[in-house]
């Protein structure tokens, strides 16, 4: 009596019934698909959001007159032998659009250097590598797989048509998925604008020391730019979260009809088991264990398929374009998660409820 009673043991002699039930499951799992294409969005600001998080850029404000509050603050950072000052360095308007993983522009994040040695002082201090050499003013420096994304080479000239305020050379190419670009152009007038680093001291602790000289002066202090992606990007989460119940509620309704009639036919049997002395929580917990181990061959099948789908892309197509799409992400676990969550409980529930009011006598 064990045997027939394991799920194991229905699921491999009906084969055909528990793989068209696994096909409604599997729908499950192309919400981890659809997570990890939103979550790649992500890919492209990551390095954006380190890199403002990395240094703090301080501009005079036109309410400070003869910028003399900003002149101050530059003087007080620059007797401070643990602080380093670039003077006429911040963030750009200027702007290149790529193409993301899932097919629409994005505008990319600019900073300016006013010398080469600058540049290559904060990029040591960064840890970016690259060839340098070649930088003066008028070079653009961009990340290989923003290139290769936008079909750049080194020697390009980029300008106006590129999304750039001038003409600048593509003369160096930093060896890290940043999507920013960067930019040497000299201005011996004073663009009250600066960026503060450190060699020694923590990105957290110079933005803290920097915002101590500058007290209340009318000086601006530069925001790291992750709150303002993570605003951006939030809509977009916002869709799946809400395409992600409703598709659950679909699949869910879908799957239990399905289901349903699957089991309808064996009301007979589950009659027996109940002449036979099973309890009702055997009953249900035989309907749990078949529609689990079903959803669970399933879903390993599922996420095994999406991973093999994920590597051939990225290698043949996402990484060769400067492209990439995440194998996980915590927004395609989630979605698979509370889609499968959604579908497989009321399943369970309903389907053991329905079996334990089997009886032999009616037939």
């Amino acid at each position: 009596m064990k045997k027939p009673f394991s799920a194991f043991y229905y699921v491999k002699e009906n084969v055909g019934r528990s793989l068209l039930i696994g096909c409604m499951f599997f729908l499950t799992t192309m919400l981890l698909l659809a997570g990890n294409y939103i979550q790649s969005n992500y890919y492209y600001w990551d390095g954006i959001c380190e890199y403002t998080e990395s240094l703090t850029d301080i501009a005079g404000l036109p309410t400070d007159e003869n910028y003399e509050d900003y002149k101050a603050v530059i003087e007080e950072l620059e007797a401070d032998p643990e602080i380093i000052v670039m003077l006429n360095s911040g963030f750009s308007a200027s702007a290149l659009s790529w193409k993301c993983t899932l097919g629409f522009t994005m505008g990319s994040h600019c900073a300016r250097f006013n010398t080469a040695e600058d540049l290559q002082t904060a990029f040591r201090i960064f840890g970016y590598k690259g060839d340098f050499s070649k930088v003066h003013d008028g070079s653009v420096i961009i990340s290989e797989p923003l290139a290769r994304n936008l079909g750049f080479k080194l020697g390009d000239t980029l300008g106006p048509e590129e999304g750039l305020h001038g003409e600048f050379t593509l003369d160096a190419l930093i060896d890290e998925d940043i999507f920013a670009v960067f930019f040497v152009e000299t201005e011996e007038e004073n663009l009250i604008r600066a960026h503060v680093l450190s060699e020694t001291l923590s990105p957290k602790e110079v933005r803290e020391r920097v915002t101590q000289v500058v007290g209340d002066r009318k000086v601006k202090i530069n925001v790291p730019v992750r709150a303002e992606v993570e605003k951006n990007l939030g809509p977009i989460n916002l869709i799946f979260y809400v395409a992600l119940f409703l598709l659950s509620f679909v699949l869910a309704v879908s799957v239990n009809s399905v289901i349903a009639g699957h089991y309808a036919k064996r009301t007979y049997e589950f009659g027996i088991y109940r002449a036979l002395g099973r309890t009702k929580g055997e009953i249900r917990r035989k309907c749990a264990a078949e529609i689990a181990l079903t959803d669970a061959i399933a879903t390993v099948i599922g996420i095994a398929a999406i991973e093999l789908y994920t590597f051939l892309m990225n290698e043949l197509y996402y990484i060769p374009h400067g492209q990439f799409l995440p194998y996980w992400s915590v927004l395609g676990i989630v979605g698979l998660v509370v889609a499968n969550a959604l579908v497989l409980i009321p399943v369970v529930l309903l389907r053991g409820r329905s079996m334990c009011r089997a009886d032999v006598t009616e037939f």
